[in-house]
């Protein structure tokens, strides 16, 4: 997709092209009458001191410049307003000109141009919920004595980074409302990346110390973005200096996550250097840096070889970055933003996900259901996750549309939310109507995305994407990655739909979970085999997963039959999985007459396995299930 193409959406119905047409022919500036230069675009909960001004650039300086050179965390400088998340996030992005031609689109077209080509109107793009959105600006930007109040760069006559703050703060409705945030939120909207909030708390032991620093490296090495912060435990806390130079409340670039070689001893020292884990950061205000173990000019420094100073591209000025050891990051920091520039290219040396990707919607007549706790959870949203082989990771993403920005009449803060990844049955087509086996469960965070790190067997399982609190309406977006790919699917149908013409009605469902077998006879020579068990029912079976070789093979699966004919009996079969050709054990039937049996459900017997050998049949051990038949079938 080309960069402030036609498949962006203009925000507002504003068109850059088209109204930087009309300017132009008419001779006169843009004025952006969505987001005009008054008090209305600072402020939302005050009315906007008198000494502000809006002026144009050509107003504040004589010669100004888009871009002078080129982009760097340079030209972020906060300004009087609590957006340092914002501002560290810009300040990572500026860092990657493939990154930041993302959000700053037709570079060589947004800059000044001379006064007959010149209209006064510049536009970015920003990522919301899986779509991206073009937003237009005029160039008024608010001034206190003739100076910037806002971000701005450390070049007076540079205006990129105060437009782009411009054009982000019409995206939530007026300036104001950028105030406190996520570093993670601002990083997605200007990439389209996957966003992951990490809790420094959660990682206590010296082991999960290095499993962090292990995350951070390879995010690092992969392109993604990083912010760091410190809790503020109070409003009076907010922006407030520690003794070692750091500032709570307040958001930090990660420029930098390495293993840094220590100075080796001896004739082997080049052999037998240690590493340290270390971290650089950038605090977006400049100077305020970190002056504790590792600071800049520190005696630690000396530890380090003059050629491993070059590679880390070491300096000691007094611009706001800073090195520190991780076990001292960790000792401070409270909480971790991180921008995942996922690989889902296959044309590519590095680490490849396979991506997928869905949109829902939570409404409250019967898709809001709310978490686990609630016994309306199973009224959410629903998917299929089929895994083929095992994944020992996968990244699964839920994203809800901002709440804070100004596409609500009224602005309120994000929902507190989650996802529930339960098992299901082997077989199931239709949404689910009673809990299986839970396989994993938030947290949930009140946050406008959450990501998740999970590892599961191959197999079929359902994920329930929900808020909390039930009956809360919404749009939200899925992304789950995963390296040998998943199939994902959504349930929307409750039961089977009434036949047409001559089909017969679905009039009853039947549930067999197979739990486990035991006691049937194994091969010569052979501790156990690879058994898996065959379901059939009316004309359909279903397979469970091959278990690995046991004497005692555990499965907990189910299948769920919709049937037309429910007087016929249900047979369950149990193989060993051989690489020639499978071998038939035992089987048993399901006597489907006195399904009156079944309807309980809840309870797990030990049926007989046989096998026949002309008119006489062989006992082939025990097979454990639980079995329930129903007319209801939204019971299953």
């Amino acid at each position: 997709m080309m960069f402030g193409g036609p498949k962006d959406k203009p925000f507002k119905g504003q068109i850059f092209r088209k109204l930087k047409r009309r300017c132009l022919s008419k001779r006169k500036l843009f004025i952006d009458g969505e987001f005009p230069p008054t008090g209305s675009s600072l402020f939302f909960s005050h009315p906007a001191p008198a000494d502000i001004e809006w002026k144009r650039p050509k107003d504040i300086v004589s010669d100004p410049k888009f871009f002078i050179d080129e982009a760097s965390a340079d030209d972020f400088s906060q300004g009087s307003l609590g957006n340092c998340w914002f501002v560290a996030a810009c300040a990572c992005i500026a860092e990657d000109s493939s990154l930041l031609k993302k959000v700053v689109p037709d570079f060589k077209n947004q800059e000044f141009l001379p006064e007959s080509k010149y209209a006064g109107i510049f536009h970015f793009r920003f990522w919301r919920c899986g779509v991206w959105e073009d937003v237009v600006i005029d160039d008024y930007l608010p001034t206190r004595s003739g100076r910037l109040i806002y971000t701005h760069s450390k070049t007076r006559n540079e205006f990129w980074s105060a437009l782009l703050e411009k054009a982000y703060a019409k995206l939530f409705g007026c300036y104001e409302a950028l105030t406190a945030g996520k570093a993670r939120d601002a990083m997605v909207d200007m990439t389209g990346g996957v966003g992951e909030g990490i809790d420094v708390a959660n990682y206590k032991s010296e082991e999960e110390r290095d499993r962090m620093f292990d995350i951070l490296h390879k995010a690092k090495a992969q392109q993604s973005l990083m912010c760091a912060s410190i809790q503020a435990r109070s409003a009076s806390e907010m922006e407030s200096k520690l003794s070692v130079g750091l500032v709570r409340g307040h958001a930090y670039s990660i420029t930098a996550v390495n293993k840094v070689p220590l100075k080796g001893t001896g004739f082997f020292g080049l052999f037998n250097r240690e590493k340290i884990h270390m971290i650089r950061l950038r605090n977006p205000w400049g100077g305020v840096e970190w002056n504790g173990p590792w600071s800049d000019g520190s005696s630690e420094w000396t530890k380090v070889s003059e050629s491993e100073k070059k590679d880390l591209g070491l300096t000691f000025d007094e611009n706001g970055e800073f090195w520190m050891a991780f076990d001292d990051f960790c000792r401070y920091y409270t909480h971790i933003d991180l921008c995942h520039m996922i690989n889902t290219s296959f044309f590519t040396l590095k680490k490849t996900w396979v991506e997928d990707v869905k949109t829902g919607l939570w409404t409250r007549n019967n898709r809001a259901g709310g978490c686990g706790n609630n016994s309306s959870f199973l009224e959410n949203p629903q998917y299929i996750l089929e895994l083929d082989e095992d994944e020992e990771e996968m990244l699964i993403s839920l994203e809800q549309v901002d709440r804070r920005s100004s596409n609500f009449r009224s602005r309120s803060e994000n929902f507190t939310i989650g996802i529930t990844i339960t098992k299901t049955d082997l077989n199931r087509k239709y949404r689910m109507h009673d809990r299986m086996d839970r396989v994993t469960a938030g947290p949930f965070v009140q946050s406008r995305s959450i990501m998740s790190r999970i590892e599961l067997k191959k197999g079929r399982y359902c994920l329930i994407p929900s808020t909390f609190d039930p009956g809360q309406e919404g749009q939200y977006l899925l992304r789950i990655y995963s390296v040998n790919g998943v199939t994902v699917r959504e349930l929307t149908k409750d039961i089977p739909t009434p036949p047409k013409f001559y089909k017969k009605p679905k009039v009853a469902a039947t549930a067999v979970s197979v739990h486990m077998a035991e006691n049937f006879p194994l091969p010569d020579g052979e501790t156990g085999v690879e058994a898996y068990c065959v379901i059939r029912c009316e004309d359909k079976e279903a397979k469970t997963t091959v278990h690995e070789k046991s004497d005692k093979p555990e499965w907990k699966e189910r299948a769920t039959f919709y049937r037309i004919k429910p007087d016929d009996d249900v047979t369950v079969e149990l193989w060993d999985a051989n690489l020639i050709k499978d071998s038939f054990i035992g089987s048993l039937t399901l006597p489907m007459a006195n399904k009156q049996e079944y309807t309980g459900g809840n309870v797990i017997r030990r049926y007989n396995l046989v096998k026949k050998n002309g008119e006489n049949e062989e006992s082939r051990g025990y097979i454990w299930l639980k079995v329930h038949h129903t007319t209801n079938m939204r019971d299953v």
